[in-house]
C-alpha cells in the first residue's frame, strides 16, 4: 500500500480508513467511471476505468492502454496519478505499476492506495437526515433570565452538507439563535460516525408550517474552521447519506 501527496488544501477530504477506500474504489467498478492517468510530469496521459479490486491481496487492477511504448513508459514510471475529476473528484498516486494477464486480457495493477483524496464539489449539496430518530445538535445556550445559567438546545437536523447543517426548532424562537450569531462547542452526534464539537454561525432562519396551526423555525448553520477531525467525521457522514441515496435510486 502506497502514499500520496496533496496540496494543502486537498488535506482535509484524504480518506485514509481502509474499508471506506475499498469501498471508494468498487463505486467506481461499478459505475464504470473513467479515470485519467497520468504521468512523466503530465507529459504522458490516457484513460482507463478499475476492472477488479481485491482488499485481500491488497491490489487494484484497471484496464491498460493499446500502444506498446505508451505501456513501457507507464511501467517504468515511479510515480502515476489517478485522478476522476467530474462530479466527486478522486485522486490517488502509485508509485509502482505492474503488467498483469486476467481472463480478460492485460491488465495494470497498482497497490491499493494507503490513502486517496474524495472531494464533493458541490460542497453546499444538502442531504437530507432521518426523520425517524433525527440526528440532534446539541448546543449550550445562556438562559434569557440568567446570563450565569446554561440551557441546552437539543435541535433536530433537517439536513447535512460539507459547508453547514440545517436544524428545526419549534416556535418561540430562543434568544441565542440570532441571525449572525456564532455557537460554540455544538455536538452533534453521526451515526456510526462520531461525535463533533464544532463551532456554527447563524446563517438563515425560515419560518415553516409543518402541519395546520403548527409553526417551526428552519435555521441554516454554517461550520467555522472546523477541525480536520471534524471534517472527517462531516465527511464520511455525508458519504453514507450518499451511498443510501444512490442505493434507494438504484432499488427504484
Amino acid at each position: 500500500m502506497e502514499y500520496s501527496v496533496y496540496t494543502e488544501g486537498e488535506e482535509q477530504y484524504i480518506v485514509h480508513n481502509p474499508k471506506e477506500i475499498v469501498q471508494i474504489l468498487n463505486d467506481l467498478l461499478k459505475q464504470k467511471a473513467m479515470l485519467k492517468v497520468s504521468f512523466n510530469h503530465g507529459a504522458d496521459e490516457y484513460l482507463t476505468t478499475v476492472i477488479a479490486v481485491d482488499d485481500k491481496t491488497h491490489a487494484v487492477h484497471l484496464d491498460i492502454g493499446r500502444d506498446e511504448d505508451f505501456n513501457r513508459r507507464l511501467l517504468a514510471s515511479h510515480q502515476v496519478v489517478f485522478s476522476k475529476e467530474d462530479g466527486v473528484k478522486i485522486k490517488w498516486t502509485s508509485t509502482h505499476i505492474a503488467e498483469v494477464n486476467l481472463k480478460d486480457g492485460k491488465a495494470i495493477k497498482v497497490a491499493l492506495p494507503k490513502d486517496l483524496l474524495r472531494l464533493q464539489r458541490r460542497e453546499f449539496y444538502r442531504f437530507t437526515t432521518p426523520i425517524v430518530n433525527p440526528v440532534l445538535c446539541r448546543i449550550d445556550v445562556p438562559d434569557a433570565h440568567d446570563a450565569e445559567t446554561l440551557n441546552t438546545l437539543d435541535l433536530g437536523l433537517d439536513d447535512v452538507s460539507l459547508g453547514g447543517i440545517g436544524v428545526l426548532t419549534q416556535d418561540p424562537l430562543d434568544s441565542a439563535l440570532a441571525l449572525g450569531a456564532y455557537l460554540h462547542h455544538c455536538k452533534i452526534s453521526f451515526p456510526d460516525v462520531g461525535v463533533t464539537d464544532l463551532t456554527l454561525q447563524v446563517k438563515n432562519i425560515n419560518q415553516v408550517h409543518v402541519k395546520e396551526g403548527v409553526l417551526k423555525h428552519r435555521i441554516g448553520l454554517q461550520y467555522i474552521a472546523p477541525s480536520r477531525g471534524n471534517e472527517g467525521l462531516i465527511n464520511r457522514y455525508v458519504y453514507i447519506l450518499e451511498r443510501q441515496l444512490i442505493a434507494l435510486a438504484n432499488n427504484k
